[in-house]
Formats: C-alpha cells, structure tokens, sequence
C-alpha cells in the first residue's frame, strides 16, 4: 500500500470543501480532501504516491512523512513546460504561452482559451506528455530511480 493510501484511511471522514478550499491547492495535486488533525481543518493533497499537508490560510505545504517543508519553487518546476511560460500562476492555472493566455485543465494538459490544445515546440501537452514524463518515457526510467527522485524533492 502506498503511503498516501494509508494517510486516507487515516482519516476516513472527508470534510466538504469550499470554494476557498480550492483555493490552496497549486494545480500539480492529482487528488486531495479535507480532514480535521488535532482541531485543525487541513488540506491533505496527494503528491505522487507521498501526502503533503497544510493549514488554511497558510499556503505552505509540509511533507507528511518527514515533515519537511515543500518549497513553491519545487511545486512550480512539476508544472509540465513551466520554464516556457510567463505569468504563471501555480494555484489558477493561468499563463501565458507566446503572449496567448492558457491554462492547465483538470484533464492534465495546456489548452488555449478557444479550447485548442497547446504545443509547445511541436509536441502535444495531453495527458502525462509534460518535459519529465516525456525525457523519462523516452529514457525508459526504472521505477526506483523516478521514486528515488521525488523523494530528493520531497526532503
């Protein structure tokens, strides 16, 4: 069983979330819930097969396994073609990609604001075909290896 598993059952009563809720939540978080730990209502949010914490309204996010602090820079740069974007935004999902507004959609890819996919240097953003997943697919990493690498981001 995977670590985030284990923090999900855990806490087996999932608070509702607001509309301000969401609003903590950088877009590189495939899924999340709300749960009261010690009389606090926090954000749990799943970040590879780890869990993150943090407390509303802080925007901090803590490893919660090592408790170690997640620095916004290293949420940002998991962000698939964040270096060829400007004014970005990590929680709304906004940018700008050739001086054309875009966003990053529930569905995992960049889309433009007609709908129309994004390709950055001619390849497509759909599903997982970020710079990582692509050099890793290309690359054939070894499970461990991608593991090993999250964890150095995580510490």
């Amino acid at each position: 069983m995977i670590f985030w598993e284990k923090v999900l059952l855990k806490y087996p009563t999932k608070l509702q979330a607001s509309e301000e809720d969401t609003e903590y939540l950088p877009i590189v978080f495939s899924e999340w819930f709300i749960a009261y730990d010690q009389g606090e209502r926090v954000i749990f949010a799943r970040l590879y097969d780890n869990c993150v914490w943090s407390v509303p309204p802080s925007k901090t996010w803590t490893n919660y396994d090592t408790s170690n602090e997640i620095s916004l820079e290293t949420l940002t740069d998991l962000v698939p073609y964040f270096h060829q974007l400007t004014n970005f935004d990590l929680y709304t999902g906004r940018a700008k990609y050739n001086n054309k507004d875009v966003i990053w959609t529930p569905i995992h890819q960049w889309k433009y604001c007609n709908n129309r996919t994004v390709h950055f240097n001619g390849t497509l953003t759909e599903g997982t075909n970020s710079e990582h997943s692509s050099n890793k697919a290309s690359n054939k990493s070894n499970p461990d290896e991608d593991t090993a690498q999250v964890e150095d981001l995580l510490r």
